[in-house]
């Protein structure tokens, strides 16, 4: 494939969404020569789905690729029994090899939704950390120091505040740095929070006599509460949303956020995400037109443009006209009245009784028959089951009796 070296699009790869880049003058002297470079990304399988926050490292990938670069892809399906603690303030729960290859059953088909699965290396890291013997682990241990692995930032103040560090957690900037010697990476990117493993793989390419790659860490998109983006949290977009759940959820985003994710999450030129900066800064126009725009750009990387428009149509049809969704799933209850916990519970609205609660007791849970609707609050409450009528639970969730 030829090698795009065309300077304005190498400069808003190098620019848009980018935190750190080790070295800057380097990787730009190297998109610039002609040569098809490496790109490495090493992912974890700790979830089943891919969020948008980590899609972002994802679109920059696929702006590496269309430039004529080779993509190489690592699924840690050894480092996930590690657990990379690059964003952690504790350790993380062990996760299970039989945990890891359920999470990996439908991860290819996700990334596929953003790159060119035609046109890239995929390895999984087991196929070297499962043949190593403990010898090479400690001879390559032995050219680090924990000194060096204390001073990352979040193993600093779990030490400072006593809070226990395990020994394998030290060991993981070593073995992904070590996946760089084994792909020959000539660059990797990652998350900002990621910047001490790539830099540990730059040393890990020296000790084995290789030019060190440079390394790209990208901006970090919050979640929907402004927290960062996880799934524990809930606070979430995944990529296999639905588009009119995805639409909704981006409708909910705060507006300080809309900005990052025009840029990180879209692909839209930046001249017109400028505009649109102006524009809210201005105070000319009401986010939630803007928060339109951005929502229907963000569905068309994964769906014709029709799905996007339609899930806009069926948003506006819900919220500003105040009509009910077009399409409602139907459940069925079989016995004729039902506490309002387990009837949420039971036909999907909420997760446990206690979530259940919650939202009655905020106001959230309305039952509509026959056109009339009933706010309830009372989480005590019986419900009388009535085929047709349609349980409601916040803004956007409903299901209906058949």
């Amino acid at each position: 494939m030829k090698i795009d070296t065309d300077v304005k699009k190498i400069d808003e790869l190098l620019n848009r969404g980018s935190e750190d880049i080790i070295d800057r003058e380097h990787l730009k002297s190297a998109l610039l020569s002609g040569k098809q470079l490496r790109i490495k990304l090493g992912i974890d399988p700790t979830g089943p789905k891919i969020h948008l926050g980590r899609s972002t490292v994802l679109f920059k990938l696929r702006d590496f690729q269309r430039l004529g670069h080779k993509i190489v892809l690592i699924i840690g399906n050894f480092t996930a029994l590690v657990g990379d603690a690059s964003d952690k303030d504790s350790r993380r729960p062990v996760i299970t090899e039989e945990k890891i290859e359920e999470n990996l059953r439908d991860y290819l088909s996700q990334i596929g939704k953003i790159l060119n699965l035609e046109d890239i290396e995929i390895y999984y890291n087991k196929e070297w950390f499962g043949k190593m013997k403990l010898e090479e682990i400690l001879k390559i241990s032995m050219n680090f120091t924990a000194q060096q692995m204390i001073q990352r930032r979040n193993f600093k103040e779990r030490w400072e505040e006593g809070k226990e560090i395990g020994l394998h957690e030290l060991l993981y900037p070593m073995l992904q740095g070590y996946d760089s010697t084994v792909i020959k990476s000539d660059v990797e990117i990652g998350g900002f929070d990621q910047l001490f493993n790539l830099k540990t793989g730059r040393d890990m390419q020296k000790l084995y006599g290789q030019e060190p790659q440079d390394v790209m860490t990208l901006k970090m998109i919050y979640g929907l509460d402004g927290r960062k983006m996880s799934t524990s949290w809930g606070n979430v977009i995944n990529i296999s949303d639905e588009p009119n759940d995805m639409f909704g959820k981006l409708m909910s985003l705060r507006d300080e956020l809309i900005l990052d994710y025009f840029t990180c999450c879209t692909r839209l030129p930046m001249e017109e995400i400028d505009e649109y900066k102006e524009k809210l800064d201005n105070k000319d126009v009401n986010p939630k037109e803007i928060k339109k725009i951005l929502a229907k750009a963000i569905i068309e990387n994964f769906h014709p443009s029709e799905i996007a428009q339609s899930a806009e149509k069926e948003w506006e049809n819900q919220f500003e006209e105040k009509e009910l969704p077009s399409e409602i799933e139907e459940v069925v209850v079989s016995e004729n009245e039902k506490n309002i916990l387990d009837l949420l519970v039971e036909i999907g609205l909420s997760k446990s009784k206690g979530e259940a609660r919650r939202v009655v007791e905020q106001g959230g849970v309305k039952i509509i028959r026959d056109g009339n609707t009933e706010v309830k609050n009372d989480w005590q409450e019986t419900i009388k089951i009535e085929k047709g009528m349609i349980i409601q639970s916040g803004k956007r969730f409903f299901k209906r009796i058949g």
